[in-house]
């Protein structure tokens, strides 16, 4: 290669190496077939006629130094331009048939805007009210951004609404990791559409056959969905609440302890602690549960931009004894089975139970999300998001545990619908006296 054509594609912006690199000789077409994920959003977004049940609404808050918004704003503008999935509209066929397609767009730009906040609570009601405007997949943009004064120099927010269609939790802390950017970009980033094809061909090989057989297997003779207060009915709005909860740091240090003498995670130490509130609340130790793993445990996928989240299913049937020691190993044994086969899409599970409602498999999810469990700073400044409740809901029930360096937070995500608040306060009620007991045991 000559010093005059390395020197010329150093020079080029992300998003032109990826023009380029798509435009090479022997590069596969993109079908603008959505993943499977993707076709399940889209679905869900018709179903709730708009409203933000898959939109990601974060406010990022910045205190401490001053942060110049201007260059936040061109970073955003700049990490929309080199990802693909940023610049993603979705179409349907005029057929008859309704088949979805992705279509990117050489430019799309996020919607910017600047505003002026009081404080934290002015923050976070505008950033859910950028959620709650309606997006429309056919015509984009699918980000929301609005970068926020605050009334003193060293306090400011950014606020995000982007809906999933285009973007998972990974993906924020990709757009983070940007704005806290010190040198060059790095190369152009793997396109979203060549981690389609990837996928499709992965499902096409032995390892997705071997996938689909093995969650099969594992849902067939499903337990019923958790019982509900009012009657399950399709289609389902997801209108939805929450209720918090905090737990101090000695039980999550403790929980997470018990989880590490048997040669497991955190995650399965509180899977554990959820396990027993739910076996306890639905009358059967038979759970089924859907819990979110990152989708990217193939190579180059740490740095691609979209939905690559996926939802699938963890089993948990023989307690043992019952006590938070035997739960845990339960939990190990399941979870690690399924390790192996965590790329297989669970839209496409083929299970033997349906549940009315925004997922055909799942009624009740796990979230555990340790992503922004580090310190990250911004142009000097300290930097913490919030996850917003935007009053809806995107299961029956979601159980959703954020450990920290003061311990944990979290929250119960209900449908309205189905639900009485006085019903779910009981639920978190007894998962933190859950936790209390498994930290008294991991003690003793």
């Amino acid at each position: 290669m000559s010093d005059t054509l390395a020197t010329r594609l150093a020079a080029l912006t992300p998003e032109q190496r990826a023009r380029l690199r798509a435009a090479l000789p022997g590069a596969r077409p993109d079908t603008g077939e959505p993943a499977p994920g993707q076709l399940r959003l889209w679905q869900v977004h018709q179903q709730v006629d708009g409203r933000p049940v898959d939109v990601v609404c974060q406010a990022v808050r910045f205190t401490g130094a001053p942060v110049d918004l201007d260059l936040l704003a061109a970073r955003v503008r700049g990490f929309a331009a080199a990802h693909e999935a940023l610049r993603t509209t979705f179409e349907t066929s005029g057929d008859g048939t309704g088949t979805v397609r992705r279509v990117v767009h050489r430019e799309l730009a996020p919607r910017l805007s600047r505003i002026r906040c009081a404080d934290e609570a002015e923050a976070h009601a505008a950033a859910v009210s950028l959620a709650a405007e309606p997006f429309d997949p056919a015509t984009g943009p699918l980000l929301r951004v609005a970068l926020a004064e605050g009334p003193a120099p060293d306090l400011a927010w950014m606020l995000v609404a982007v809906h999933n269609l285009v973007f998972d939790a990974w993906s924020f802390e990709l757009l983070l990791d940007e704005l806290a950017r010190k040198t060059d970009p790095a190369a152009a980033p793997r396109p979203y559409s060549a981690y389609v094809r990837d996928q499709a061909d992965w499902l096409r090989g032995p390892e997705g056959r071997a996938g689909a057989a093995y969650w099969a297997a594992e849902t067939a003779a499903a337990p019923a969905p958790l019982p509900t207060d009012r009657p399950r009915a399709e289609p389902a709005r997801r209108d939805g609440a929450r209720i918090a909860f905090t737990l101090p740091a000695p039980v999550a240090d403790a929980v997470a302890a018990s989880a590490q003498r048997e040669a497991t995670t955190a995650y399965a130490g509180w899977l554990a602690v959820a396990w027993a509130a739910l076996a306890e609340f639905g009358g059967s130790e038979d759970v089924l549960l859907g819990t979110f793993t990152t989708g990217r445990n193939r190579p180059g996928t740490d740095t691609v931009v979209g939905y690559l989240l996926n939802v699938l299913p963890v089993r948990l049937r023989d307690g043992g004894t019952g006590s938070h020691r035997d739960r845990v190993r339960a939990v190990r044994t399941a979870t690690r089975a399924g390790l192996e086969h965590a790329s297989y899409p669970g839209e496409l599970i083929d299970a033997g139970r349906r549940v009315p409602g925004t997922h055909p498999l799942f009624d009740a999810v796990f979230v555990f999300d340790n992503l922004g469990a580090d310190e990250r700073r911004v142009q000097g400044a300290r930097v913490t998001t919030a996850d917003l409740d935007k009053g809806t809901a995107r299961f029956d029930l979601t159980l959703a545990v954020y450990p920290g360096p003061d311990g944990v937070t979290g929250w119960l995500e209900y449908d309205t619908a189905l639900y009485d608040e006085a019903t779910v306060r009981r639920l978190a009620e007894r998962f933190t006296a859950l936790a209390h007991l498994a930290a008294q045991e991991a003690d003793q």
